[in-house]
């Protein structure tokens, strides 16, 4: 009989395994919103290798699953090494450098040596998307179809005092098989079905029994629907099922995708801003290279100028005093130290090295080679004439914090309306359809009760239940501190948000003055340098007749110089400044003609922007 017993044992657990594994299969299939994640392989780091004895650089390599990264520096350069070679390079052709290798966003500061853990990668996208508990995948996972299923055999030994304890048996000799698997599945209105399959095997020696060994079978199929609270699409695509007030550990499918959208955006931000440090140390490193210009060339004509006197000074002639030939050398080597300040910079000033390192970390480049980078676009200086009105309409709509913030205003008024749902009392509607077989054999065939099969498909025994079961606490002050802290969250949003866009059109309307006021300046820097040089000229030609002193020639020099320093700074943050205004009205990406390709994933959140109120002031 036991044989016989293990035999149909190891049939039903075959064809309950068979199942179970062609369920999980079919389960584990990737999902459509699986396939949006786009996450990076972790690096293939060896276990048992041992590390290497010498050399940082390769330990670091070792940790790192690769070797040491082949944009090695060469030395620094020497103060006296002029530049000869160089890299000219346009601002577009810096930015899609910069762009090349962005898995990082750079910045100046050294945050990613303090602070790594709050550098901006492109990894951190994809980082919240595959969040095991918060991401997208986790609210999902909320209604995925559920396998269960379970084995059990036992042998039980009993003796009973009292024999009616033991069912008619003093000494109970026992032998069970329990066989159960089933599905479950959580609905987008909160409601669970389930669907239950269970055979039982029972030998034993009660002298009551019908038959010294049985089986059982049945079906059992199940659903459970809420009513009032948790019950609704809309509820549970906020909170996600089983959420409790203040939604502690619970995010719903819509606020999961926003989540991503604010980190999309988080990048977008930090993207941005590390563009914007490319153009300006761009637009610096150009300023730098004017500058050591001009003082090289002031330096060279205040040497012409000391040579000049010190030929007179040594052949003892009129303009050659003393006096005249210390201050033209003085005056030259002024412009020597300059000259070489200019080249190699100082604590107050960035020279041309210097600005060319900062230049070169920010777009991923060793810190020097035998190129020195040089940009070669030119500053332009036309004038340039806004719409305000179209300018600031552009910045509310695409300034990457207000997109921010509105989504955070978005997500706490859905977070508001799922909240008052708690209000509501707990009332749930339960349905139960079981059928039963009952039989001496699990397949036989014969007389009834002969095969637990046969007797289940005769449908002869169905049992079903039916009723509510309700639950509301007195006061329900949980829930209603909740709608409270909820209705706070969305003023406090809102009133951030408004006061954003003013500080928005503070900012654009700061970034336009700007430009006219460098508009002005570099006319006016201009007709200086012209006014300088032109005295320059003339000074020069009145001490070449000796009709003027050396202190005027160089007094004019000087001031030519400067003119001209001052018209080459005005140039430059004229540039910056144009960028700038861009930069506050949020069209910097789109104006360098750069998209995130990962702005396609988010279509499926919508924000009615027009409909959200603002007040913001007029400039």
């Amino acid at each position: 009989m036991w044989g016989l017993v293990n035999k149909r044992f190891a049939l039903c657990f075959s064809a309950t395994l068979g199942v179970a594994l062609v369920v999980v299969g079919c389960a584990a299939k990737p999902s459509r919103e699986a396939a949006v994640v786009n996450c990076q392989p972790p690096l293939a780091v060896p276990c048992r290798a041992p590390l290497p004895s010498r050399g940082a650089a390769l330990q670091v390599g070792w940790v790192a699953g690769k070797s040491a990264p082949a944009s090695v520096a060469s030395s620094p350069r020497a103060l006296d090494a002029l530049p000869t070679q160089f890299l000219d390079l346009t601002r577009q052709q810096v930015i899609e450098l910069a762009l090349h290798d962005s898995r990082i966003l750079r910045d100046l500061g050294g945050r990613i040596l303090d602070a790594p853990q709050s550098a901006m990668t492109r990894y951190d996208y994809a980082l919240q998307r595959s969040d095991p508990f918060y991401g997208p995948q986790a609210a999902l996972s909320q209604f995925d179809t559920v396998l269960n299923s379970s084995v059990m055999t036992a042998k039980n030994d009993r003796v009973f005092n009292n024999i009616v304890l033991g069912g008619g048996a003093q000494e109970l000799l026992q032998d069970t098989v329990s066989l159960q698997a089933g599905l479950s599945r959580r609905l987008p209105g909160g409601g669970v079905v389930s669907i239950n399959r269970r055979i039982d095997y029972d030998s034993n020696n009660r002298a009551a029994n019908l038959f010294p060994s049985i089986w059982e079978t049945q079906l059992e199929v199940g659903v459970r629907q809420p009513l009032l609270r948790g019950a609704g699409r809309r509820f549970n695509a906020i909170a996600g099922p089983n959420a409790q007030p203040g939604f502690v550990f619970s995010n719903g499918i819509v606020i999961a995708r926003m989540n991503s959208s604010l980190s999309q955006l988080e990048f977008e931000r930090g993207l941005q801003d590390f563009l914007s440090d490319v153009e300006d140390a761009y637009w610096t490193l150009q300023l730098a290279y004017r500058e050591y210009e001009g003082q090289r060339q002031a330096r060279d004509a205040a040497y012409q100028t000391w040579q000049s006197i010190n030929a007179k000074y040594e052949e003892r002639l009129e303009g050659g005093e003393a006096d005249k030939e210390a201050q033209a050398r003085s005056e030259y080597l002024l412009y020597q130290q300059r000259t070489l300040e200019a080249l190699n910079g100082t604590r107050r000033q960035t020279g041309v090295y210097e600005s060319e390192r900062r230049l070169r970390y920010l777009v991923g480049l060793p810190a020097s080679d035998e190129r020195l980078l040089r940009p070669i676009e030119q500053v332009s200086t036309a004038p340039v004439v806004y719409d305000w009105e179209a300018l600031l309409s552009t910045a509310l709509q695409r300034r990457i914090d207000l997109r921010q913030q509105a989504l955070r205003v978005h997500q706490e008024e859905l977070r508001l309306v799922a909240a008052k749902n708690f209000l509501l009392p707990q009332v749930d509607l339960i349905g139960r359809h079981r059928l039963r077989g009952f039989g001496n054999d699990l397949a036989g065939e014969g007389s009834r009760f002969s095969g637990a099969f046969n007797d289940f498909y005769s449908l002869e025994h169905q049992e079903w239940e039916f009723g509510l079961e309700m639950q509301v606490a007195a006061g329900r002050r949980q829930a209603r501190a909740a709608v409270q802290n909820a209705q706070l969250k969305v003023q406090r949003e809102r009133a951030v948000w408004e006061q954003q866009q003013r500080l928005v059109a503070h900012e654009l309307s700061e970034a336009v003055a700007r430009v006219e006021v460098l508009q002005a300046g570099i006319h006016v820097a201009g007709s200086r340098m012209e006014a300088a040089d032109r005295r320059r000229q003339a000074a020069a030609a009145q001490y070449a007749a000796g009709h003027t002193t050396v202190h005027l020639l160089l007094n004019a020099q000087e001031d030519f110089i400067a003119a001209q320093q001052r018209f080459i700074e005005t140039t430059t943050d004229y540039a910056m400044a144009l960028k700038n205004v861009s930069l506050a009205s949020g069209a910097l990406l789109s104006d360098l003609g750069i998209q995130l390709a990962e702005a396609e994933h988010f279509v499926d959140v919508q924000i009615d922007w027009q409909s959200q109120s603002s007040t913001v002031p007029e400039r």
